[in-house]
């Protein structure tokens, strides 16, 4: 049973699948379909994104699931926003005076291996704001690893449990449920799973600007180095 406050995670997998239904949607042909109507091969993606070729053709036929930061770097080579990427069951329009709801028991979660990671507002595409519900798991290795840096600022709210917060410049610096922090995104860090259990965050991008792109819709997510 949950506990008070406590987001639920239980349709996660731990395949590319993101709910138990058989028929439902995989993020490799949401790829594959971002790639063609882009007009890409996978020669084009592998150099805008740094992946090989062999593991975006794994990708897109469901054999491997991207880590974290993999899926920032085919969000930054598709040049769409991470939670579009992630989204995977929907084509909506663009429209005026947009509002979305999101209800708890519709966030679909998908998994890397460090995060599980859900989508908020997930119709409405093209937003500056990606605001994302993730189950940070318990550290594997050296607590610190695998810090990412890239475009933008975030803020993080941690609806339960605790993490440890590392970045390249400062202290770590720990989270108990209802701290937050506000970091620019470029500067190197990462989240740890604090106390040996996952924790829930509220996690909010908000995409740099751009001269070509003056609203950010394409540059919510950039990665540039792990």
């Amino acid at each position: 049973m949950l506990a008070q406050g406590e987001v639920a995670v239980g349709n996660v997998r731990q395949d590319n699948r993101i709910s138990g239904n058989a028929g439902d949607p995989t993020l490799g042909p949401r790829v594959r379909s971002l790639r063609k109507t882009r007009g890409m091969t996978l020669s084009e993606v592998a150099t805008a994104t740094g992946l090989s070729i062999s593991a975006l053709s794994k990708i897109e036929n469901d054999q491997v699931s991207p880590t974290f930061a993999n899926l920032m770097r085919l969000a930054e080579g598709l040049e769409i926003p991470l939670g579009d990427l992630v989204t995977l069951d929907r084509e909506v329009s663009s429209v005026s005076a947009r509002m979305a709801v999101s209800r708890r028991g519709e966030i679909n979660f998908r998994s890397t291996p460090k995060y599980d990671i859900g989508a908020l507002a997930p119709d409405l595409l093209h937003k500056r704001m990606t605001p994302l519900i993730e189950r940070v798991r318990v550290a594997v290795g050296e607590a610190g690893d695998d810090m990412i840096s890239h475009g933008g600022e975030e803020f993080v709210y941690v609806l339960s449990g605790a993490i440890e917060v590392y970045t390249e410049h400062y202290q770590p610096v720990r989270l108990d449920a209802g701290d937050s922090v506000y970091l620019d995104s470029t500067m190197a860090h990462t989240y740890t799973a604090a106390d040996g259990e996952a924790a829930n965050i509220l996690t909010i991008w908000l995409a740099p600007e751009s001269p070509a792109n003056p609203n950010g819709a394409d540059l919510a997510e950039e990665m540039l180095s792990k």
